[in-house]
């Protein structure tokens, strides 16, 4: 190398040495500094309203519900109504036979009531001679008293030959029919259910821990799972017990008005709207979760503050907390997953709610 190239040389490699040094002064603060660029959020404190979905099926109110069914054996001889058909009240429902054997009972005691009254008059007419005992008599009358009250029997049980037509005691409908036209039914056997209409209500399942928040008169909006308009209605009783299948609590909801769409055994969701306490609230996102349990991020004079919260309350994008807050400092709801406790940072404020 020449002389004449020394001075080019010389000017190069301070140059390249004041570029490298300008460029580790501007990097040096922010590695220091270690801060993490957040976005916050006003605290603020107000009631907030839960939705509480539960899942349950519609049933008709046992109180509403009669069974048509027959104390002596019947022969079913006409069905004028479908399961599932409305009926009105007074309208005709089947007409039913006696049994034979059934018949034949009440005209056997028929029978012996007329003998009875016969044995009757004829101790008597001997007793007013003088010619039968008063303790003969009394047992003659004891006779017709006995095949009284076995005629009258055998009326209530309605075993008198012929024909009954059976009709409806109210509005209702058809929501059971366990015989056929030509079915010889035993007595007591259930031949048919009415369903009083308008009496349609629902039981729903809710977790144990719910159950405190729920209580009877409390409005419900019940509608099909999958599709369809929703009624009006209310709790009407809340259950004690876990049932053992579904491992949650029954709840009875009592359906306002009638409605064509709340039909036996139909799936549906109810939704009921419960109120908070006043709780400090927040979007989902600003409230984090570890091993130790919920908590939050709050800025104090550019740092990160730590705090822990119980979730008190879940609405939509919303969530309802408690803890030892301060007011005043604003709570980070983006950037929260990089910090730890006392970390600096910079901070973008939020809209409030955000």
């Amino acid at each position: 190398m020449t002389h004449k190239q020394w001075p080019v040389l010389c000017a190069v490699i301070l140059l390249v040495s004041a570029c490298s040094s300008g460029s580790n002064g501007n990097a040096a603060p922010d590695a220091a500094n270690g801060s993490v660029q957040v976005r916050t959020t006003p605290l603020r404190r107000q009631i907030l309203d839960e939705t509480l979905t539960l899942y349950g099926v519609v049933v008709q109110d046992p109180g509403a519900v009669e069974n048509i069914s027959f104390a002596r054996p019947v022969l079913v001889s006409r069905l004028r109504v479908r399961a599932g058909e409305p009926v009105r009240k007074g309208q005709a429902l089947l007409d039913v036979e006696t049994d034979p054997s059934a018949s034949g009972a009440y005209v056997q005691a028929q029978s012996t009531l007329e003998l009875a009254r016969g044995e009757l008059k004829r101790t008597q007419e001997l007793a007013n001679e003088r010619l039968a005992t008063q303790s003969q008599l009394a047992t003659a009358r004891k006779a017709l008293a006995d095949a009284d009250a076995a005629l009258e029997v055998q009326r209530k049980l309605g075993a008198a030959p012929g024909t009954q037509q059976v009709r409806a005691s109210r509005d209702g409908i058809v929501s059971s029919l366990s015989a056929q036209q030509g079915d010889r039914v035993a007595a007591g056997t259930t031949v048919l259910q009415v369903s009083e209409a308008g009496a349609e209500h629902a039981l729903l399942g809710a977790e144990p821990e719910d159950i405190e928040r729920l209580a009877p008169g409390m409005a419900v909006q019940l509608s099909p799972v999958f599709s369809g308009t929703s009624v009006a209605a209310k709790i009407t009783q809340v259950f004690g017990v876990i049932d053992a299948k579904t491992q949650l609590v029954d709840v009875s909801v009592q359906v306002d008005a009638a409605s064509p769409t709340m039909l036996p055994a139909l799936k549906v969701r109810g939704d009921i709207a419960l109120r908070s306490p006043e709780v400090f609230v927040l979007p989902r996102d600003a409230v984090l979760t570890d091993s130790d349990g919920a908590y939050l991020f709050q800025v104090a004079n550019g740092h990160a503050r730590r705090i822990s919260v119980q979730v008190r309350v879940e609405s939509g994008d919303l969530i309802g907390v408690d803890g030892k807050l301060d007011p005043a400092l604003p709570v980070v709801v983006s950037g929260n997953y990089e910090l730890n406790d006392g970390m600096p940072v910079r901070v973008v404020t939020a809209k409030a709610g955000q």
